[in-house]
């Protein structure tokens, strides 16, 4: 044994006794039988880094999992390896955060040999050795700081990795590779060598990105790459002429749009925020609930991801990616507005992965092309990548209309390069009570939107003294953008569209990408207890309820989601109605009221219109249902095909205002008649041969028909109230707006006069987008001036919409939108716009 040799050995013993005592590895996969191992063949390890502790680890892993070890020699004909690994890279001299690849010795001598002997095989076993990896097992700065990233440590900083970190190690052993098969393909060894350190380094690569996420570069360097592409220099060019600037002043320019906009990601960060998201969440929530994970999972290995979720509150951001991080996936980048973009809140965001954008683009197309490039350079850099396609945060707890700017460029963006398919998942937080309620309903009363700001930040700590119940989320079913495209354009793969191109099939297909992403959100709600609290006691009048009852609404509404659920997708939290009940009354959701004659429970003015924005959250779920109960409960009998007509007349009105998934007249058909069954069932409702009769008046079944039924009328009366306005005034007297401005002062006063619970039903957005789907539909057209006109058709619907609501409510709605009661409104909103 020469000298050196026996020295070597010497430094790995004194190593793997260090190692003894400091580490404790988690070697997988568990069961070795799961690497399908051939017997009788040589197996040698493949580690990334040149790392005397990591192939000590490696060796200490193999010896546990009972393979061979590492450390061992190994003799081939006549070739003696003394060791049965190499390694693919080693730290650069000059610049120590940097690696380089190298050829490996050991791989050349391997290759040299089988090619000697044709019958000869070695397996290659990748092992990937991650120090720090266990996000829930950190609790210490010193162990982020030293943690695992892109950069290669040296002694001093491997020291201390192994201090800080040795006790959460994972050791994972890949695959085996047949160094045989590479030989065999290829015509010379150095052909071979490459070829199998190409195949091992891009197998790295994945392992480390799917563990702490790609390797995006320094910010600065990332913003040059985006400046000097070709896209953004031909906009300078363009600009340069149209402008009549020099290249360089806008070059400047686009520099300083992409610093604006890049996030600088950084693990440490990611670490720090953790931890302390970690407390944040035991401080304000009961935990974090989720459902269908594997709707995830099974696309994140071989797609690029778009996190998609819906957006109730600033919370929405973290979230997301504290989740992600929990679960051992890489936490995304997150396109966060530029009103985020606050001293020191933004640099933290912006290292946690967050890129700013401005709320438009238009007339800027600098920035625009700047923005888009970015976009496109961290998807295919392999970054997952979270936006809101709401474009903001709901007042009303519903589903907003999607904005289909990030749509677009994303699937620009894969047009271009769709080496790796990518796919939107769809993601729904249900919070059971958030914590911008106070301002949400003071908006939707009026108030102007408060702007971000250091000093409102450090305003809202008071709310780290409450607590907000859980948090739910849902994962719901991935929407593939090839399968989207092929469905929508067979042709996209032969076509090129340039940046300033809207071919007509783009626009439309990106339109109805944005509406089926915010179904799929929708339908992967949760009902969660205050979701079904809300529901039940918001319908009641003074918001109060006998607790008999409340538990037989609770039961119907479980029982209408097990039995006729919304979606595969859509998930119930809790399914005992006594546990809901309880869960709101020590949540101070509920209030109880002792009484001789049975308890009741009720809420506070305060607390109910926080509760009207959780109900609205899940609210889509119970609409097909409500409106069954609705038609029968005011008809008192129908007939079934009387009954789907009427469905399938109001169902796209529903369906615009709350995004319903049902696509067809066959998928609604099938809807009804389920939730005719569960209602049969539940002796809501009876039938004789084709004839429905709602429950006899003055019974309980027929007060819950009626419960249920109110959940949609709120929408029902709100189109009454919009086309009486318009029919009242007759055909090309009121523009959109104005018909906007009426309907909101109207439904506003009607609130006030008789009662109805929450603001969101004069909410101008639900509204505007009535008015919209009128146009849609085809009810009405725009005439030459710009006011609507419509026909008899029109007419007609009023006349049903009127048979449709109770007599109460019809003429209450008459009367208020009588022309003559509206005195001068009309000419004052006309001289406010």
């Amino acid at each position: 044994m020469t000298p050196w040799l026996g020295l070597d050995r010497l430094g790995f013993f004194l190593i793997r006794i260090f190692l003894r005592l400091c580490t404790r590895a988690n070697a997988l996969p568990s069961d070795p039988k799961e690497l399908q191992l051939a017997a009788n063949t040589p197996v040698v390890y493949v580690l990334s880094d040149r790392s005397a502790a990591d192939a000590a680890v490696a060796d200490q892993s193999a010896r546990q999992l009972g393979l061979s070890s590492a450390l061992r020699g190994l003799t081939l004909g006549k070739t003696h390896l003394h060791h049965s690994y190499f390694q693919l890279y080693r730290r650069q001299i000059g610049n120590r955060r940097q690696r380089r690849a190298v050829s490996p010795p050991r791989l050349e001598k391997l290759v040299a040999v089988l090619r000697a002997n044709p019958d000869a095989d070695v397996q290659l076993v990748p092992v990937s050795v991650f120090w720090g990896r266990r996000p829930e097992k950190e609790n210490s700065m010193w162990r982020i700081l030293f943690s695992d990233n892109w950069s290669p440590a040296g002694f001093i900083k491997k020291f201390f990795i192994i201090i800080t970190q040795g006790r959460q190690l994972y050791v994972q052993f890949s695959q085996p590779l047949s160094l045989r098969t590479l030989v065999d393909q290829c015509q010379t060894d150095d052909q071979a060598v490459r070829k199998a350190s190409r195949i091992l380094r891009v197998h790295f690569r994945r392992q480390q990105e799917a563990a702490i996420g790609p390797d995006l570069s320094h910010r600065r360097t990332l913003t040059n790459t985006v400046v000097d592409s070709i896209s953004v220099r031909e906009v300078i060019s363009a600009e340069a002429k149209r402008q009549d600037l020099s290249e360089e002043k806008l070059e400047a320019k686009a520099r300083a749009y992409a610093m604006e906009i890049a996030a600088d990601y950084s693990h440490t960060v990611i670490r720090t925020l953790e931890l302390f998201l970690n407390w944040l969440w035991n401080r304000l929530y009961g935990g974090i609930r989720l459902y269908n994970m594997d709707n995830l999972t099974k696309v994140a290995g071989d797609h690029e991801v778009i996190y998609v979720p819906c957006h109730r509150s600033h919370i929405d951001y973290l979230l997301l990616s504290f989740v992600m991080f929990r679960n051992g996936l890489v936490p995304p980048h997150i396109a966060a507005g530029i009103n985020l973009n606050l001293p020191i809140v933004g640099t933290v965001l912006r290292r946690g992965g967050a890129f700013f954008m401005r709320r438009s683009f238009r007339g800027n197309p600098l920035y625009a092309a700047v923005f888009s490039e970015y976009l496109h350079t961290i998807t295919t850099r392999g970054f997952s990548i979270e936006y809101f396609v709401e474009g903001g945060r709901s007042r009303s707890g519903r589903m907003l209309k999607p904005r289909t700017g990030m749509l677009a460029m994303t699937v620009r963006s894969f047009l271009r390069d769709s080496r790796k398919p990518i796919a939107f998942v769809p993601v729904y937080v249900g919070y059971e009570k958030v914590i911008e309620a106070g301002s949400y309903i003071g908006e939707l009363h009026g108030k102007k939107k408060q702007k971000e700001s250091v000093g409102g930040l450090m305003k809202s700590l008071s709310v780290l003294r409450s607590h907000f119940g859980q948090v739910h989320l849902n994962f719901g079913e991935p929407i593939k953008l090839v399968d989207y495209l092929d469905g929508h354009n067979p042709k996209w793969r032969n076509e090129t569209i340039a940046p300033g191109e809207n071919p007509a099939w783009f626009k439309h297909a990106v339109a109805e990408l944005g509406q089926e992403v915010v179904e799929s959100i929708n339908a992967a709600a949760v009902a969660n207890p205050v979701n079904l609290l809300s529901l039940a006691l918001l319908a009641s009048p003074k918001h109060t309820m006998d607790v008999a009852q409340l538990r037989q609404q609770l039961n119907l509404y479980i029982s209408l989601l097990k039995q006729a659920p919304y979606s595969d997708c859509a998930a119930l939290a809790t399914d005992d109605a006594d546990a809901i009940i309880q869960y709101g009354l020590e949540h101070d959701f509920l209030d109880r009221i002792e009484h001789k004659l049975g308890d009741v429970v009720t809420t506070d003015e305060k607390t109910a219109l926080q509760m009207a924005y959780v109900r609205n959250n899940s609210l889509h779920l119970f609409i097909l249902p409500g409106l069954i109960c609705s038609l029968v409960m005011n008809a008192r009998s129908v007939s079934i095909d009387v009954l789907q007509s009427m469905v399938r007349l109001l169902y796209p009105f529903l369906r615009n205002e709350y995004f319903l998934h049902w696509q067809n007249d066959e998928e609604l058909e099938a809807a009804v008649n389920n939730i005719v069954t569960v209602l049969q069932q539940e002796q809501l409702i009876t039938r004789e041969n084709d004839c429905l009769h709602g429950a006899a008046i003055h019974t309980h079944e027929s007060d819950m028909l009626d419960h249920l039924g109110q959940t949609v009328m709120p929408s029902l009366e709100r189109y009454y109230l919009t086309i009486r306005l318009l029919v009242q005034y007759g055909s090309g007297m009121l523009t959109a707006d104005q018909l906007g401005e009426l309907a909101h002062q109207t439904a506003q006063r009607l609130s006030l006069l008789y009662e109805f619970n929450s603001p969101e039903f004069f909410d101008k957005v639900v509204l505007k987008n009535f008015i919209a789907q009128l146009y849609s539909t085809g009810l009405v057209t725009p005439g030459g001036s710009g006011a609507l006109e419509f026909d008899e058709k029109l007419q007609a619907l009023d006349d049903e919409a009127s048979r449709i609501l109770s007599p109460d409510i019809s003429d209450a709605i008459q009367r208020v939108t009588r022309v003559s009661n509206l005195g001068n409104l009309l000419t004052a909103s006309s001289e406010a716009n």
